[in-house]
């Protein structure tokens, strides 16, 4: 059974209709840095998206673990009915949440509904919506990623049963989901200086960005993912998975294939009066902790966030990425949910010139080198 809900970017003010007083559940969602954060390129839509919506999960669960003064979510393995043997709701329920930004009806829930008991039920959600795996203590779920996966979370929520609804006057509990973005987004532009560089160069034929590819997330707790409203990237742990050889490869922002194609890109020389920079490329990789600058042996010096692997047809070569906020300043902090755009200069002396501006997922950032 699939269920539906909406990713609105604002409360919608109409009543859910039902004919009952079985109290079933009914959920909105929305997403961290409106529109645009619907995929991880800019498309209305992503591509694994064959029915026009943006696919997520839901985890539901009112089991407590008293001696982790916390909610578990027991591995998701229950039937679709609501209930498990015991009369408790734990399960997991395959939802669609729509990219339509301007619809927020609260949606049902199928096959989910309320103790009457008043015992509450927590919800988080997770997106993709499949490849999740529950850890066995219950308290986790975690996720694999490959570089075009836009990795989101929705903390802990909690609905329950209305009292004084009836079939004739039914009062409903409609909780939010919110969806976090998890990892950092990286378009990637190249220029040659000029045509003698390009040359030199020839055709890029691989390019990879050092990264972790495994995140797991705490589920447990209802508020300790959130400070001040905002996730806490304290309750994610980023880890390589098993084989995984600390390289994430890039991908073609218009068609999710890899990047590049058979046969290697050819650079292009840029010129301002004729050309204008393209992204060619984007990956979706593991935050990190951004440093203005970095103290070695008494020395500072400017601190590589992310690591690139370039190799063309002529060199190879590891370009470390210093992002910033301008041409000035660096950028300092979480690089989680933040888009940047790297702008690749290729010129000659085996010197590649970088650019990176930084803002919110919706905006750009900017870094610099030269190759």
């Amino acid at each position: 059974m699939v269920s539906v809900i909406l990713l609105s970017g604002c409360q919608n003010e109409r009543e859910p209709q039902a004919a009952n007083d079985d109290q079933q559940v009914y959920l909105t969602a929305v997403t961290e840095g409106h529109e645009a954060t619907r995929a991880p390129y800019e498309q209305t839509i992503p591509n694994d998206s064959k029915d026009g919506v943006l696919h997520a999960a839901i985890w539901a669960s009112s089991f407590y673990n008293a001696t982790d003064d916390c909610y578990t979510f027991p591995n998701p393995t229950i039937p679709l009915n609501g209930k498990n043997g015991t009369g408790e709701f734990a399960h997991q329920v395959a939802i669609h949440a729509t990219a339509d930004f301007d619809s927020g009806a609260p949606q049902l829930l199928d096959q989910a509904v309320y103790p009457q008991s008043g015992t509450p039920v927590f919800f988080i959600g997770l997106h993709p919506q499949t490849g999740w795996q529950a850890g066995s203590d219950d308290m986790s779920a975690s996720f694999t990623f490959d570089g075009s996966n836009d990795v989101m979370f929705a903390p802990r929520i909690e609905g329950k049963y209305a009292s004084g609804s009836t079939a004739e006057n039914p009062v409903f509990d409609v909780p939010e989901l919110k969806f976090w973005h998890m990892l950092t987004w990286l378009k990637v532009r190249m220029i040659a200086e000029d045509e003698q560089a390009m040359s030199a160069w020839g055709k890029i034929k691989d390019i990879k960005i050092e990264s972790k590819n495994h995140v797991s997330i705490d589920i447990s707790r209802a508020d300790d993912s959130l400070v001040d409203g905002v996730i806490d990237m304290s309750c994610t742990t980023f880890s390589d998975a098993a084989g995984f050889d600390g390289l994430l490869p890039l991908y073609q922002p218009k068609s999710d294939n890899l990047f590049p194609a058979a046969g290697g890109y050819q650079l292009k020389v840029y010129d301002a009066k004729v050309t204008k920079p393209v992204e060619v490329a984007y990956v979706l990789c593991a935050p990190v902790e951004a440093l203005a600058k970095s103290v070695v042996d008494g020395i500072e010096t400017e601190s590589a966030e992310y690591v690139l692997h370039i190799e063309t047809e002529h060199r190879k070569v590891e370009v470390p990425i210093d992002l910033r906020v301008n041409d000035t300043k660096y950028y300092e902090g979480s690089t989680r949910a933040k888009c940047f755009t790297l702008n690749l200069t290729f010129k000659m002396g085996n010197t590649i010139v970088v650019t990176a501006d930084v803002v919110d997922w919706t905006l750009g950032g900017s870094g610099y080198v030269e190759l």
